[in-house]
């Protein structure tokens, strides 16, 4: 078979299908038109059927309403399974129990605070250029607030850790001294070296001191 039969077999088909398209549209439409009375019946069936569920749930909250309006009217208590649940609150949850925290503990603690308010004041400071005064140093402020009072130190306390922490509060009445004068950056920068290293050996005795104490608490306690 050569290309021009091929070609010529091609029309052919398309000349067939196309001489079958009317046919094929009459028989659409005749199907159509002898079945349209029975589709359409089916789809008024339908309709009917929802319309009436429709309506039928639409008379039983009219009436559910009528009724419950007519009760609260002559006063009759509602019945106890027509009463709206309300939703289940969740209990609070309990807070977690923190251990209380001792005065040893407690001046630990602020120690370290205290420590950590000289390093930045430290970072903070420049080099003074010899004025009378100097600008006040926000964290030398913070060191000046803080609150250690002779009476800190619990009372049995032994001297091991009482004259550290007289001579810690001795340096901290300079550096106050000092910043309410708004003293030179370099007379600054000297008063909380010397507070920082009273700090620094009021804490290596009183962690030890502190540990005992908790341990003579439970061992009395238990």
């Amino acid at each position: 078979m050569n290309f021009a039969q091929v070609l010529e077999s091609i029309g052919n088909a398309i000349r067939l299908f196309i001489e079958t398209i009317p046919d094929a549209f009459w028989l659409t439409y005749y199907w159509v038109k002898d079945w349209q009375s029975l589709v359409g019946a089916l789809i008024l069936v339908l309709a009917a059927r929802i319309f009436s569920q429709g309506a039928l749930r639409a008379a039983r909250i009219r009436a559910t309403g009528m009724i419950r309006a007519a009760q609260i009217t002559a006063g009759v208590p509602i019945p106890q399974e027509a009463r709206p649940v309300p939703a289940a609150v969740p209990a609070p949850k309990p807070e977690p129990v923190r251990p209380p925290v001792s005065a040893e503990t407690d001046l630990i603690q602020r120690v370290e605070q205290l420590r950590s308010l000289i390093r930045s004041a430290m970072s903070t400071l420049t080099a003074d250029t010899g004025q009378s005064e100097a600008s006040p140093n926000y964290f030398c402020g913070r060191i000046a607030q803080l609150n250690f009072e002779a009476n800190t130190v619990p009372p049995d306390a032994p001297p091991l850790v009482r004259e550290p922490y007289e001579k810690l509060l001795a340096q901290l009445a300079v550096v106050r001294d000092a910043t309410e004068r708004k003293a030179p950056h370099a007379e600054m920068s000297q008063a909380l070296v010397q507070l920082n290293a009273r700090a620094r050996e009021f804490a290596a005795v009183l962690a030890p001191f502190a540990s005992q104490v908790s341990v003579r608490t439970r061992v009395a306690g238990a």
